[in-house]
């Protein structure tokens, strides 16, 4: 069995970030704000995370915590609460899914929904404006300059606050080893674990998540670590 690694007694608080399922977009689009639901394929993915997650938690001696936050879009909420269905039927217990707008992915800002090329096309339109850095959708500190854009970074900055102040939140009398469960999305995930102090920033470029992956990072007496689950290796520059 897993040992106590925050150091005060208390139960062991596990993050388990969850990757939405499947969802239909068009080619070379930005997922990023849009409203479309989870796919057929999606929503089976959702389903067959149930025993992951259920997997994760005897390998780690985790409870799950009755609270699933999920990212207020669609694909995620649908995600989450298939997640609490399916949990519930496999455990007997009850759990609530909550809505966050903290943990949704990186914003384009008036860019939103735009093919790729599209963006780099009327952005050169713009005499005031270099023309966009080669990668520069995976670069963690870039943010296109058009209203309302965010960096990846940023983006992760506020769902790492999120995160962790939700954990904070469980009672330190609570002695239960707890893994508390975050549905959103890979780029804000990987960027919240980077200001958590789980990924380097010089290895997050290079990683991605698949389609309902769970992740879990720990918050010890050390800071938070990465603890089970293997990230995806990015391969191509999507």
């Amino acid at each position: 069995m897993s040992q106590h690694t925050n150091g005060s007694g208390r139960g062991r608080r596990v993050a388990g970030l969850v990757r939405h399922g499947h969802f239909d977009r068009p080619d070379n689009t930005a997922s990023a704000h849009r409203i479309t639901p989870l796919s057929d394929r999606g929503r089976e993915q959702a389903r067959a995370a149930v025993e992951t997650i259920l997997m994760l938690c005897r390998d780690e001696a985790l409870e799950l915590d009755a609270t699933i936050e999920v990212s207020q879009l669609l694909r995620a909420w649908e995600t989450g609460t298939i997640l609490a269905e399916g949990l519930g039927e496999r455990t007997g217990e009850s759990f609530s899914v909550e809505e966050r707008d903290e943990i949704v992915e990186r914003g384009l800002g008036s860019c939103a929904n735009l093919r790729f090329d599209e963006i780099e096309a009327v952005l050169a339109q713009d005499p005031r404006l270099d023309p966009l850095p080669p990668g520069w959708r995976r670069m963690p500190e870039f943010r296109l300059p058009v209203q309302g854009a965010e960096s990846l970074m940023q983006a992760g900055a506020r769902t790492a606050e999120r995160i962790a102040s939700s954990v904070s939140a469980i009672p330190d009398d609570d002695p239960r080893d707890l893994l508390r469960l975050f549905v959103a999305h890979s780029g804000c995930l990987r960027h919240a674990s980077v200001h958590l102090g789980a990924v380097d920033v010089d290895d997050v470029s290079g990683l991605s998540m698949d389609f309902c992956q769970t992740i879990l990072i720990e918050k010890t007496i050390d800071g938070w670590k990465h603890t089970a689950g293997q990230w995806k290796h990015h391969l191509s520059a999507s």
